[in-house]
């Protein structure tokens, strides 16, 4: 940032306009480095579709507001890379993890019953069972969830995290520090059942009844083609029709035997759709196939003002918050929207 500043200052009017336009880029894509604390951050409002009287709807969806979230650095941790979410009700804070192994705890600030600011409250590195800081390949955190995040007792939350280039499923505590982790399913535990080393758990959440579930962004080497799938953890599984290209990056359990799957598309030429898709699973894991049903598809093709969305979690009743991606490429955002699905 200084630099730049400095290459402005000493550019005269013999300066050409691609090097102006270039340090005006510099010194946008440069990250703003912040202490430690609580921090309101400098968020920009987003409408969800860009048409000319375009309803801020898509099938089911309805958006109650979307920010672009600065990036910024706390005590040297990115804020940067969000790949997960996972509400706390009991105490009001929004978790978020990179993919480069930190957990953010949120604070959204919601206006009659809309979105409209962030605060960030801490930021902290995921760890090792030894302590030590997850590093390299070890720290891709993708998926996450809570345990006793609505039991009316505030302080006692316990995050689970999926791990996608060494897979594997752990509990966490709100400070980053390790309490278990979970023995996989057989199927899951060998990497090389996967179809690649950036394909592997994508996503993880908690159902009441079935425990925790998960699911690979890519169906597994000998999948049944056509089909990804959800695994239990306790054991079992449920066959998940695959849409086209989509390729799921988040699940959220709805309860009921319904997973609430966020989907995405990279595969187009000139642009990106997410869907999302709710699953009934239909007994304990006895490899049925689960019906499925898109409740939402939004496509930059159609003016949605969409990007990389990874992170899903819920909020409220319907209501959702999901956060995308920006792989810290300065052509994508980091976009935070909070939405409410309509009752059939």
């Amino acid at each position: 940032m200084i630099r730049a500043l400095s290459l402005l200052g000493n550019c005269s009017m013999r300066c050409p306009t691609s090097a102006i336009l270039g340090v005006v880029a510099l010194l946008l894509a440069a990250p703003v480095h912040a202490q430690d604390g609580v921090r309101t951050l400098e968020t920009r409002p987003v409408l969800l579709t860009e048409r000319p009287g375009g309803a801020e709807t898509a099938g089911r969806l309805h958006g109650l507001g979307m920010l672009e979230l600065p990036d910024i650095t706390v005590n040297g941790l990115r804020f940067s890379q969000l790949s997960g979410l996972a509400w706390d009700d009991d105490d009001g804070i929004l978790y978020a993890i990179s993919d480069k192994g930190v957990l953010f705890h949120l604070r959204p600030t919601l206006r009659d019953g809309k979105l409209v600011g962030l605060q960030l409250l801490k930021a902290v590195p995921l760890k090792e069972a030894d302590g030590k800081p997850l590093k390299g390949r070890r720290a891709d955190s993708e998926g996450l969830d809570i345990l006793k995040g609505r039991n009316g007792r505030k302080g006692d939350a316990e995050l689970v995290i999926s791990f996608e280039r060494f897979p594997r499923i752990v509990r966490y505590r709100p400070d980053g520090t390790v309490i278990s982790e979970y023995p996989l399913p057989a199927p899951l535990n060998d990497r090389k059942n996967y179809r690649d080393n950036n394909k592997m758990l994508e996503s993880v959440c908690v159902d009441e009844r079935l425990g925790v579930l998960t699911m690979p962004e890519e169906p597994l080497v000998n999948e049944r083609p056509g089909y990804n799938r959800i695994f239990r953890v306790a054991g079992g599984s449920w066959l998940i029709p695959s849409a086209s290209e989509f390729r799921p990056s988040a699940i959220e359990c709805l309860g009921n035997n319904r997973v609430l799957i966020l989907e995405r598309d990279f595969g187009r030429l000139l642009g990106r759709a997410v869907a999302l898709r709710i699953a009934t699973l239909v007994g304990d894991g006895d490899e049925s196939v689960a019906a499925v049903e898109t409740v939402a598809l939004m496509d930059t093709a159609q003016g949605y003002q969409i990007d990389n969305f990874e992170g899903l979690a819920r909020h409220k009743g319907n209501r959702f918050f999901m956060v995308s991606d920006n792989n810290d490429l300065f052509v994508q955002r980091t976009l935070l929207l909070y939405l409410e699905l309509a009752e059939r």
